[in-house]
């Protein structure tokens, strides 16, 4: 986790992308904040590696959690996440991440 969080923010997508695939596969469901936190990371990276596509759709599920659980963290690691995007702001994807993180922007 450490170093995919480390990958990522060194602006490394691709490597951080697939470590958290990894992360991912064994942080169990029940620990729904942490699991949200992480996915909106992989989400960051997957748009870093020029995949925003795969972004939004991580997004979408995590925008489901941030508003379940009211989780600050999910919302700061989504605001970095549509920073990211940001070259695809005029895109249909990005129009997509929008409309993904509306139902998170609302709950603020």
């Amino acid at each position: 986790m450490q170093r995919a969080t480390c990958y990522g923010r060194l602006g490394l997508g691709e490597e951080a992308s697939g470590l958290w695939e990894q992360v991912l596969a064994v942080v169990p469901a029940s620990a729904r904040r942490d699991r949200g936190v992480y996915m909106a990371r992989h989400a960051t990276a997957a748009a870093t590696a020029r995949r925003p596509e795969q972004a939004v759709e991580i997004a979408r599920e995590v925008a489901t959690v941030a508003v379940e659980t009211g989780s600050a963290r999910m919302r700061r690691e989504l605001s970095a996440l549509e920073r990211v995007m940001r070259p695809w702001h005029d895109a249909p994807v990005g129009r997509d991440l929008l409309e993904a993180l509306a139902p998170v922007r609302e709950g603020s």
